[in-house]
């Protein structure tokens, strides 16, 4: 697996939420009636470890921010499902009738990022993924392995991209790519503003910068679209952090050059609330493409 973290680059603050549907499913066929979990065992495998990546050098609108400690040996690599029934994502870690079991069933051999974990809870250890290979789902919860100690998931391997360099390359990216192979080195890409109006149901997400309908009221498409696209990979929700560089009046309907980071500092106290929920720490903040710095450009 490649780090994402690269030596040389300046560091900064971050991401966008990509628009995700987290539809409920019933549980895939399986006696047990666990979430989808996919659990180490009593023995967590050791973290895979990333080759250095070194990004092209890209200017920083601030001092480098080092990244947050580990808290577990898998957090921060890639693991891949290897459950034969198929991995079950929650949205929190346990078996309960505020845990929603999303529609999305993972099949063996998918690749996830750990964010976060373990939490011991309803007879599993649970942690925190995104998936590498789809958007289907923002974030949630695996458990690590079955109540008797089958593993649900293994130690694996991830070859990074190439650095996005436009705004299409952005979208189509699974954020979780962003978190895994480019947390907090700054991106920039050219792209058109668009005004919003947006209609998003969900979780509330604090700091509500990070949400959809947050501190970024627009949309981000590329600098030759002039109205909305209908495929979802050519545009992406405006996250705007609130402390970086951009003018007050933002400019819509303007090309405009955006920089910003995946992983954002900021993304450390986030918080997701569902309806009629408590406020539960999330990580889903930080696979926002969180733009530090907005600025109108010359068409």
């Amino acid at each position: 697996m490649r780090s994402p973290l690269a030596l040389n680059a300046l560091i900064v603050a971050t991401l966008v939420f990509g628009a995700c549907t987290t539809a409920v499913a019933p549980a895939p066929s399986r006696a047990d009636p666990s979430p989808s979990a996919l659990p180490l065992g009593p023995t967590p495998s050791p973290p895979v470890s990333m080759p250095s990546r070194t990004p092209p050098p890209i200017a920083a609108t601030s001092a480098s921010i080092p990244a947050p400690p580990k808290t577990d040996p898998l957090v921060g690599t890639v693991v891949k499902s290897i459950a034969d029934g198929g991995l079950r994502v929650r949205s929190q870690p346990r078996v309960s009738d505020d845990s929603t079991k999303f529609a999305t069933v993972l099949p063996a051999g998918t690749q996830l990022y750990v964010l976060g974990g373990p939490v011991n809870a309803s007879g599993y250890q649970w942690y925190e993924v995104a998936s590498l290979s789809s958007r289907a789902f923002p974030e949630g919860w695996v458990a690590s392995s079955d109540r008797d100690g089958d593993p649900w998931i293994a130690a694996d391997d991830f070859d990074c991209p190439s650095m996005p360099s436009s705004v299409r390359s952005l979208a189509t990216m699974p954020p979780a790519v962003g978190v895994a192979c480019f947390a907090r080195v700054p991106i920039t890409v050219r792209a058109r503003l668009l005004s919003c109006n947006c209609d998003i149901d969900g979780a509330s997400v604090t700091p509500d910068w990070f949400s959809n309908t947050g501190g970024g009221a627009g949309l981000l498409v590329p600098p030759d679209v002039r109205t909305v696209p209908s495929d979802v990979g050519d545009w992406f929700h405006l996250v705007l952090d609130p402390t970086g560089e951009h003018p007050d009046v933002l400019p819509v309907n303007q090309q405009v050059e955006i920089q910003g980071i995946f992983d954002h500092p900021a993304a450390a106290g986030c918080t997701v609330t569902e309806m009629d929920g408590e406020p539960a720490a999330s990580s889903r903040c930080r696979l926002a493409f969180a733009v530090t710095r907005l600025v109108r450009i010359e068409p």
